[in-house]
């Protein structure tokens, strides 16, 4: 009797001390990441942490994905899943500058519109004609606009570049001027005596 008296406490403290931890990082470490993949799929560069400090003003991101119509393809869930939490990454390691919202367009609606008029196409996913929507689309305060129509499963290392190449056009819409100064003549020359172009 005593055993399982004693066994019975212990299961219980058991069971309140795995609550009070969860409880306790619950409230206490929201914001804390810890990556466990072998190539490190969820932390983001040097490089692209310097892109997002440097916002001056807000940008708004808009992830277009059918997560209905995709409810049996796999690979394309888990890469969308990926994406999802790189983009909310991004809207937290920005500190409010990056605006993200994720929409799943239904067929005839607001939201499929919406998409239409950044320029997403859907695409066709199966012989029935169900349509997906994988793109992403981002704004400034200066509308500037700046789309990744669909994102191919085959380009999936290159996620964070694209992201971040998406966030820096919008962030810095003008491109710098080069000048090039040079004595050579620009449509090259033609050498009269031997009759070639130089």
């Amino acid at each position: 009797m005593k055993k399982l008296m004693y066994s019975s406490v212990g299961l219980l403290l058991i069971a309140l001390a795995f609550l009070a931890f969860n409880m306790f990082s619950g409230l206490v470490l929201t914001d804390a990441r810890l990556d466990l993949t072998d190539q490190k799929l969820y932390t983001i560069s040097d490089g692209t942490k310097q892109i997002l400090s440097e916002l001056d003003e807000p940008i708004n991101l808009y992830f277009f994905y059918s997560d209905k119509a995709t409810r049996d393809v796999v690979r394309l869930r888990n890469y969308a899943k990926r994406v999802e939490e790189m983009l909310k990454t991004y809207a937290r390691e920005a500190d409010g500058k990056i605006r993200l919202q994720i929409i799943d367009p239904e067929p005839f609606s607001e939201d499929e519109d919406r998409a239409a008029e950044f320029g997403l196409q859907a695409i066709p996913l199966n012989q029935s004609g169900d349509q997906v929507y994988f793109g992403l689309a981002g704004t400034n305060s200066v509308d500037v606009t700046q789309v990744i129509p669909f994102f191919p499963l085959d380009q999936e290392e290159f996620l964070e570049y694209e992201l971040s190449r998406l966030v820096q056009s919008l962030a810095k819409p003008e491109l710098p001027v080069v000048g090039v100064m040079s004595g050579l003549q620009i449509n090259g020359g033609f050498d009269m005596a031997r009759q070639q172009p130089t």
